[in-house]
């Protein structure tokens, strides 16, 4: 007697479920989202930092200029492309340009030029002077012996930097 042998046929078929598929897709854009939300971050953190260094910068070059001239400048003498270039040679021409600065910003714009602000605003530096005692100051009537830089940094914080006098 002859054994009949038959096959079994499997009616599954190879390939993926929509659920494994499923699956992957959502674990990708989990990643995406990660990798998106790093290099955010960082370019956040960068922006910060050029903002830092720009104010210590500034600082720097208002500290010389007041240890030759025993006043700080005026805003509209910092805001002044040409009195900077002959009083404060180290600063570079943009230096008052926040990184995300553009002709939208009114607090800090004159005639499409990034400017010091005079008082805080996104996406602005901002010089405040007085004189010594918290007056206004002309540095003709009176000088100016106090300042406040400031950033405004992303995330809300503030970087301040004040005369050493």
């Amino acid at each position: 007697m002859k054994k009949q042998i038959t096959a079994v046929h499997n009616n599954r078929q190879d390939g993926f479920t929509v659920i494994e598929l499923m699956v992957v897709i959502v674990i990708l854009l989990i990643l995406g989202a990660l990798v998106a939300l790093t290099y955010s971050g960082v370019q956040a953190k960068n922006r910060n930092s050029a903002r830092q260094d720009a104010i210590n910068k500034i600082q720097a070059e208002l500290e010389t200029y007041y240890a030759q001239t025993n006043k700080y400048p005026t805003l509209a003498n910092l805001n002044d492309a040409n009195w900077r270039k002959q009083n404060t040679e180290k600063l570079a021409s943009g230096i008052l340009r926040d990184p995300r600065w553009n002709n939208g910003a009114s607090d800090c714009t004159i005639n499409g030029t990034a400017v010091a602000a005079s008082k805080p605003a996104a996406n602005c530096l901002s010089y405040q002077v007085t004189a010594s005692d918290g007056s206004t100051c002309d540095n003709i009537k009176a000088d100016c012996g106090h300042y406040t830089l400031t950033a405004t940094l992303e995330g809300g914080e503030k970087y301040v930097k004040s005369s050493l006098n």
